[in-house]
């Protein structure tokens, strides 16, 4: 009988300091306001809903990105970036009239802002302060002809080699680090990226021709998703957001099934969109438009 009492004492206790112990974890991610793992946003877990505006930036830009912390990078005519707060106050701003358009922003990393001027090949990193970190001369390491370019999560840079036909990584002074074989034998044509991204620790080469090419952190090839004509997209856990058509869809990449996703009334097809979290934002003639699902 005391056996017993003993080992029901210690099943009660053991059952006790689990049920602490995951109050504690939860709590933990409650305070630091973030989830155990990264959700994806409320757009895709809920299919559409009502939409609030919550506030417009009217400021003409060509371009614009959002990172995870919610800031809005907007890219003017002028070839100006000028980064807001979740708030839409703005905070900094970098200007650059040498180096010809830049054409593109990445914030997949919100401490190392990239922006690509492809008529001079040259890549530049920004702070979060919006002050030059750093830049790459693809011409002067013997890149001649680059489209593609995205930040790596070790800080290091993606460039897609067209003539080499090659997926490469390379360090601040050139040196390649690692790169995949010889992608003009892959789908069998010749592969023409016009946009590349990494997200956990898989990279994601698109080509409006062929789909979107998918790699390991090494650059080694994976297989291609079957989604032609796109301009760009956005990944979060396992679905893959893209806008076209007047309608922005969600692509399970497991499952490899889609879905439309609702959108506000007035979104034209010359819009470019971006979702972050609980939020939508829609750039426009009118500006850039914040809204909250």
């Amino acid at each position: 009988m005391v056996k017993d009492w003993n080992l029901n004492f210690l099943k009660m206790r053991r059952a006790k300091y689990l049920a602490v112990s995951c109050w504690l974890l939860a709590f933990g991610c409650f305070v630091s306001n973030a989830n155990c793992q990264s959700d994806p946003p409320d757009f895709l877990t809920e299919g559409g809903g009502r939409y609030e505006l919550l506030y417009t930036i009217p400021v003409k830009a060509k371009d614009f990105t959002t990172d995870k912390l919610q800031n809005i990078y907007l890219l003017t005519p002028d070839n100006e970036v000028i980064k807001y707060t979740p708030g839409g106050q703005e905070q900094f701003r970098y200007p650059n009239k040498t180096l010809g358009d830049a054409a593109f922003l990445d914030a997949t990393n919100p401490f190392h802002l990239l922006l690509f001027f492809p008529d001079y090949q040259t890549v530049l990193t920004l702070d979060r302060t919006m002050n030059l970190s750093g830049q790459f001369n693809l011409q002067q390491f013997g890149f001649f002809r680059v489209n593609a370019v995205g930040m790596a999560s070790d800080g290091r840079l993606w460039v897609y080699d067209e003539v080499n036909f090659r997926l490469k990584k390379i360090e601040s002074d050139g040196t390649v680090v690692t790169e995949s074989g010889d992608l003009s034998l892959v789908p069998g044509k010749t592969i023409r990226p016009n946009f590349l991204v990494e997200k956990g620790q898989i990279v994601y080469l698109n080509d409006p021709n062929q789909g979107i090419l998918v790699f390991d952190v090494f650059g080694q090839y994976q297989k291609t998703l079957p989604l032609k004509h796109l301009k760009e997209f956005q990944l979060f856990d396992d679905q893959l957001i893209y806008f076209t058509e007047n309608q922005l869809v969600s692509f399970h990449l497991k499952a490899l099934i889609d879905k439309p996703i609702r959108l506000p009334e007035g979104v034209n097809s010359g819009d470019k969109l971006n979702v972050q979290k609980d939020k939508l934002y829609v750039l426009g003639r009118e500006g850039l438009k914040v809204y909250k699902f």
